[in-house]
């Protein structure tokens, strides 16, 4: 049963590592959006007119946007090595038992 089981819990554990990748860049990304947000409400408070303000809001909004690009490409790099990391898994959960049918 320990050598059946093997496969999945080797699967499990690239879930496992995954998902806390998974989650702790929502938590950064959640963590953009609310420092976007914050600044976003205290620029009025900052500008001493409204070109200062749009200003500023125009720059605000394109460093969260570069912001937002440069996640994004973190979450793609997170499932590129999930996928081959699962692959990997797979494949060795398959020729495990067929190596060992040979040897027998």
């Amino acid at each position: 049963q320990k050598e059946a089981l093997e496969p999945i819990r080797a699967a499990n554990g690239v879930a496992a590592e995954t998902f806390e990748r998974l989650t702790r860049q929502n938590y950064a990304v959640l963590g953009d959006f609310i420092n976007f947000a914050v600044e976003a409400a205290r620029l009025p408070a900052k500008a001493t007119d409204y070109s200062e303000f749009l200003a500023k809001q125009m720059e605000t909004a394109r460093a969260f946007g570069e912001q937002a690009v440069r996640r994004s490409q973190e979450y793609v790099e997170i499932v590129t090595a999930f996928q081959a990391t699962a692959q990997a898994t797979a494949k060795a959960a398959v020729q495990t038992p067929a190596a060992k049918a040979k040897a027998a």
